[in-house]
């Protein structure tokens, strides 16, 4: 499947807007409507520890798995949030592009990718709904 036919298969509609607190700063994430992103909503507020991931996104495993049946897989692009299901983890994409068929986009980073990018060290971040 082409990196096109990936893309297209994506959710469009906004379901939620969510932030990621690490100290004083803020990552704002505009959460898709798909099923698994219905779920990440009903376990906020979430406090995990993101790791750095090849230089490319940073990731944090979720206590409980997401959902993904009857989602698309899709490729990821700069700015995407994501959810790995074998590994059963977020994935905040701050650079790259690339597919996997078990990668399931949640929403996009509408500000603050330039935050995860700079941190280089383990942090702890709370995720929350905006209202």
């Amino acid at each position: 499947m082409s990196f096109s036919a990936f893309s297209q298969k994506t959710e469009s509609t906004t379901l939620a807007k969510i932030k990621l607190t690490i100290d004083d700063q803020q990552v704002i994430v505009n959460l898709l409507d798909t099923p698994a992103s219905h779920q990440l909503l009903a376990l906020l507020p979430l406090t995990l520890t993101f790791s750095d991931y090849v230089g490319a996104e940073k990731i944090a495993y979720l206590p409980q798995r997401l959902i993904t049946q009857g989602m698309a897989s899709a490729a990821h692009i700069s700015g995407d949030f994501t959810y790995y299901a074998p590994w059963g983890n977020l994935a905040l994409f701050y650079q790259g592009v690339g597919t996997n068929s078990q990668l399931y986009t949640l929403g996009h980073i509408e500000s603050g990718r330039t935050v995860l990018a700079n941190l280089k060290q383990d942090f702890v971040a709370t995720i929350s709904r905006v209202e």
